[in-house]
C-alpha cells in the first residue's frame, strides 16, 4: 500500500498492483478523463461509477462530490470488489456506497466470464458463473437518488445498461463519461433515446 503520488487522488492510499496500471498510484492514469471529470462533477453531485474496478474513479469522484455529495459504485467481479472495498476503507470514504452487482437492462442473474489474472469480466449469455444484476431504473425506483453524473465502463454491456435506464433518460439527463471499446458499440449506445 502506498500514497498516491499525484493527480486527482494525490495523498489517498492505494494498494499496489490493484487496477490495470501503476498509473493509478503514480497519478497519471487517464489524465484526459480526469480533466473531464473535474468539469462534469461539481461538489454536491450524486455520481454513479458503473464498472468501478478497483476504485480509481470512485476515489476521484468521492473527492469531487465532497461531503455534500455521494458516490454509488458498482462492481460485480469478486477480485475487483475486494480491492474496491479495501480502497474505500483505507481512505475512510464516508460519501461512498458500494453495490456488488452488474448493471444491465434488468434485475436478476446474468452469466459472467472473468478471465484468470484479468482485472475485468463481462456479461455473457453462457457465462462461467452467475452474478446479480440490476437496471439503473430499478435501482432508482428502490429509493436511491438519481445521478447527476455517470461514469460507465462495463466491458461491452453499455447498451444493455442504457436500455435499463430509459426512465432515467426520459426524466433527466445526467452527464455521462462512457467507455465504449468498439465503433459498433458507440453507435448502438448513441442510438438509444
Amino acid at each position: 500500500m502506498v500514497p498516491v503520488l499525484g493527480g486527482i487522488n494525490r495523498g489517498m492510499r492505494w494498494i499496489t498492483g490493484a487496477g490495470t496500471t501503476n498509473g493509478c498510484w503514480i497519478g497519471n492514469y487517464e489524465a484526459d478523463h480526469v480533466k473531464a471529470l473535474r468539469q462534469l462533477v461539481p461538489p454536491g453531485s450524486i455520481a454513479y461509477d458503473l464498472g468501478a474496478n478497483a476504485g480509481f474513479y470512485t476515489l476521484a469522484l468521492s473527492r469531487l462530490v465532497g461531503e455534500s455529495g455521494h458516490v454509488y459504485c458498482f462492481e460485480p467481479e469478486a477480485g475487483n470488489a475486494y480491492l474496491l472495498r479495501r480502497h474505500i476503507e483505507l481512505n475512510r470514504l464516508r460519501n461512498v456506497t458500494f453495490v456488488q452487482t452488474a448493471i444491465s437492462d434488468s434485475t436478476g442473474m446474468v452469466g459472467f466470464d472473468a478471465p484468470l489474472k484479468s482485472a475485468s469480466g463481462e456479461i455473457t449469455s453462457g457465462g462461467s458463473y452467475l452474478i446479480p444484476s440490476i437496471s439503473l431504473d430499478e435501482f432508482i425506483a428502490a429509493g436511491n437518488p438519481a445521478p447527476s453524473f455517470i461514469k460507465m465502463d462495463i466491458e461491452g454491456a453499455e447498451q444493455m445498461a442504457l436500455e435499463g435506464a430509459k426512465n432515467l433518460l426520459s426524466k433527466q439527463r445526467p452527464a455521462w463519461l462512457v467507455a465504449t471499446h468498439t465503433d459498433e458499440l458507440t453507435a448502438s449506445c448513441t442510438a438509444i433515446d
